[in-house]
């Protein structure tokens, strides 16, 4: 067969047999390096939630504005608002709610959905977190 690989395969080798060998290799490709794990969770292609957004429905929580979270953070009312209408429509209910203002004054709130995409992100990053210890012990790094 044009293509096949004749005669006795090497089996693919146990990484967990390497460790040291591991180790060594990531120190010599330069100093300074560390592991690190960051948790997001994607809906296809785009990202649905990251550390940024968390912080920023957080935020939003506490503040009970869109604007006032965004300034909190570092970020542009308009990059804010754009990862809130993010979320919103790859969540199958919004996390976020706003209501306009008027004589009451309008607000932004999270929903009970809100609420529970930052626990399990909290919960998916501190697992992250979590394995990226368990590797640098591994690794003796």
């Amino acid at each position: 067969m044009a293509g096949t690989k004749q005669g006795p395969q090497r089996p693919p080798e146990d990484c967990r047999n390497d460790r040291g060998v591991a180790a060594a290799g990531l120190k010599a490709l330069g100093s300074g390096l560390e592991i690190r794990a960051k948790a997001w969770i994607t809906a296809g292609n785009e990202t649905f939630l990251a550390y940024g957004r968390v912080m920023l429905l957080e935020k939003i929580r506490e503040s009970g504005s869109i604007s006032a979270a965004a300034r909190s953070i570092g970020m542009s009312y308009r990059r804010a608002w754009w990862h809130v209408e993010a979320m919103n429509r790859l969540a199958a209910r919004p996390l976020v709610k706003t209501s306009v203002g008027g004589k009451g004054g309008g607000g932004t709130r999270l929903t009970a959905e809100g609420e529970e995409a930052v626990r399990a992100y909290r919960i998916l990053d501190e697992k992250a977190k979590a394995f990226a210890e368990e590797m640098k012990k591994d690794l003796g790094v």
